[in-house]
């Protein structure tokens, strides 16, 4: 009878335990536990253009007659060099030219020259040079977007690297979600962005296991976004103690160097005894 009763009483001790453990897994593990009910819809702001930004710019005119905007979609825009040899070039693809903004802040395109981006958004930009070419293509039509939104994501995520969105709002969802998730191991509730806008450079801490990361500034990322995912308490210890058997691997080697060597020292002297 004391036997079954001993038995029980481990039993429950057993599942016990294994209930808080998986508590502690969802806990560390699922995301979105707080917050989801009180999300809203997400007021997405336009993004500004920054130095080294790529810009996809379409001229055209509302005309039948394309003559006068055809220069602009040839691909020969030219190239202004600055004092400190920066500069803005151009590539045409199918659908309009690239242009780089250069690290002054300028866009260089043809006839009109050197035309100031920086800190507009792609709407201002587009009333800007509207108003520049309005004296060169009757009825101007102009479409300005980003060719591309580059994100760099490092850490603990399945596939890290430079990540490439086409579309305008790219969030911090979309970055996770196109490498494949967090890893096993990754810190779900300190997760790192680095922006930088204008020169000043900025840090936010994001925990993901709370839903309001939806409804923060940092949802939409912005051009060259750093996202770094941290390693969790689980992950460092199974590399610390990775680097220590790594450490008594190299010592054992060690000792069986030294062993050997004790072996051919002390066979060398029975023989020269002999």
């Amino acid at each position: 009878m004391k036997k079954l009763y001993h038995l029980a009483i481990t039993v429950s001790v057993v599942i016990l335990f294994s209930s808080c453990f998986t508590q502690k897994i969802n806990k560390e593990y699922n995301l979105f536990q707080k917050g989801l009910d009180s999300l809203k819809a997400y007021d997405y702001k336009a993004t500004v253009i920054q130095n080294n930004d790529l810009l996809n710019i379409q001229i055209a005119s509302s005309t039948l007659s394309q003559e006068q905007a055809s220069i602009f979609n040839i691909g020969s825009g030219s190239s202004g060099t600055s004092s400190n040899n920066t500069s803005s070039t151009s590539a045409s693809t199918g659908g309009g030219v690239n242009y780089q903004v250069d690290y002054n802040g300028f866009i260089t395109l043809p006839i009109i020259g050197k035309v100031k981006s920086e800190g507009l958004t792609t709407e201002q930009l587009t009333k800007v040079l509207k108003v520049k070419l309005d004296s060169i293509i009757k009825e101007p039509n102009i479409i300005v977007r980003f060719a591309s939104i580059k994100i760099n994501v490092l850490g603990e995520v399945k596939a890290p690297g430079t990540k490439t969105f086409t579309n305008v709002n790219p969030t911090i969802i979309d970055a996770i979600a196109q490498c494949g998730d967090f890893t096993d191991g990754a810190n779900r509730k300190e997760v790192y962005l680095v922006r930088e806008v204008n020169g000043v450079r900025t840090t936010f801490k994001l925990n993901m296991l709370d839903a309001s990361v939806f409804n923060g500034d940092t949802y939409q990322l912005v051009q060259n976004d750093l996202i770094y995912v941290p390693a969790n308490d689980t992950r460092l210890k199974a590399v610390n103690q990775t680097d220590i058997q790594q450490k008594l691997q190299i010592a054992q080697i060690v000792l069986q160097g030294i062993s050997a060597i004790a072996v051919i020292v002390n066979t060398y002297l029975i023989i020269k005894r002999l």
